[in-house]
């Protein structure tokens, strides 16, 4: 806009200079005119000569006033336009400002109208980012390919409905992939059931304020000759909670490598190794080998090896600390309580010999009843563990088990 208005100014005044030198112009044509007429009419006289140039003076000076009057008009009128045309320009401004918006709403509109669908035979590589909400109906995913959805826009919905199977084929998975992107935070996950997974079905990475609720993860299909079925497998997570879930498997029906602030409540575990912390330890004490803040409360742990266990790996370093289990429910365990520093992951067992320098402190079970062959199965490291508290112990077993190197303050 200024650079309109100083264009047009000097342009005004370019104008001005023009009317100006034909205004010159005609005076002297003028001048010219009335001389020769005087001439030509009549003898000359000199007093009527001064009278007409006097006259002619009066008229050339009415003339140029009128004319720089007309002049000033036109000037004047000139920069009324450049004042209306500036004013104009500014209304188209605002205008297109008004139309930019406009457009930008009605994509953020359409963006967040946006709803996918994912059905028939998905084909690997699909773009999902787009999508402000996802829909999973009866999607066939072939062997061997990844349901990605690590990519999805911040605050996405996912739906799953209907029957999602994926092909049989030796590989290394995963079979489904999801990722947050703020803190890599995930909403709730809940509502739907996952049938034999071949595998650990959920690996929790570096996740935030997560919660998983009324799942049903159902591998009976396996039994008797799968392996590695965990239900969830925590590592190096903070505020996850596990709730409401029904989990039948081979394995742990949960396993924790590393993670803080943990909630188990109210999940049914069947046929599996129990709720554990570990197999954990690592080469130093740090965030891969920690964990503490463990709430393990009102779960139902049925047909299983272990009730409740924690295992740490010979030789490495790490701490397990204020785990708390409170109103557990045993129904046919074979070990109630087990607490082990002798675990060797090469081997994939215990070694008998309670070598591992993970620290295991402040242990408290409140409230643990139903039926177990063994009430306790402990074989620890003296020289780590500390602040162990066995309370309202209701177990109805058939035997007591074995206790070697537990606290001083614990009595089996």
């Amino acid at each position: 806009m200024k650079l309109f208005t100083s264009t047009f100014a000097a342009l005004a005044l370019f104008v001005a200079a023009a009317n100006g030198l034909d205004l010159v112009t005609q005076i002297e044509v003028s001048l010219q005119s009335q001389a020769s007429q005087v001439g030509e009419v009549s003898p000359y006289n000199a007093e009527q000569v001064q009278q007409n140039d006097a006259s002619q003076a009066d008229q050339d000076d009415t003339n140029q006033a009128d004319q720089e009057q007309q002049n000033n008009a036109n000037q004047a009128n000139q920069a009324d336009q450049a004042q209306q045309n500036d004013a104009s320009q500014t209304n188209q401004a605002d205008q297109a400002q008004q139309n930019d918006a406009s457009q930008a709403n009605q994509a953020d509109q359409a963006q967040q109208d946006d709803t996918c669908t994912l059905t028939g035979t998905y084909v690997e590589g699909t773009n999902v980012t787009h999508c402000s909400s996802i829909v999973i109906d009866s999607l066939s995913v072939p062997a061997g390919v990844m349901l990605d959805l690590t990519n999805v826009t911040d605050g996405t919905s996912i739906k799953f409905q209907g029957t999602t199977t994926f092909g049989q084929k030796k590989w290394a998975g995963p079979l489904i992939k999801l990722k947050g992107k703020t803190s890599q935070s995930l909403a709730p996950l809940s509502g739907f059931t996952i049938k034999n997974m071949p595998f650990r079905t959920f690996s929790i990475l570096s996740s935030n304020y997560t919660t998983i609720s009324g799942l049903t993860i159902d591998s009976r299909a396996g039994n008797g000759s799968a392996k590695n079925t965990d239900g969830f497998d925590l590592s190096r997570n903070n505020h996850i909670t596990i709730t409401g879930n029904r989990i039948y498997n081979q394995d742990d029906c949960l396993a924790m490598q590393s993670s803080i602030n943990t909630i188990f409540s109210e999940n049914y575990c069947s046929g599996s190794h129990g709720i554990s912390v570990g197999s954990l330890g690592g080469v130093e004490e740090n965030i891969n080998s920690t964990v503490a803040g463990l709430l393990v409360k009102d779960n139902t742990i049925v047909n299983s090896a272990n009730g409740l266990r924690i295992k740490t790996i010979i030789g490495l370093k790490g701490l397990v600390t204020n785990i708390t289990y409170i109103n557990n429910k045993l129904v046919n365990v074979k070990h109630a309580i087990v607490m082990h520093s002798d675990y060797n992951k090469t081997k994939g067992g215990y070694s008998g010999i309670p070598s591992s320098l993970v620290k295991i402190t402040n242990i408290k079970i409140d409230g643990l009843f139903g039926t177990a062959t063994n009430l306790y199965n402990i074989l620890a490291n003296p020289n780590v563990v500390s602040n162990w508290s066995f309370t309202n112990i209701a177990v109805n077993a058939t035997n007591i088990g074995n206790c070697t190197g537990e606290p001083s303050n614990v009595q089996c």
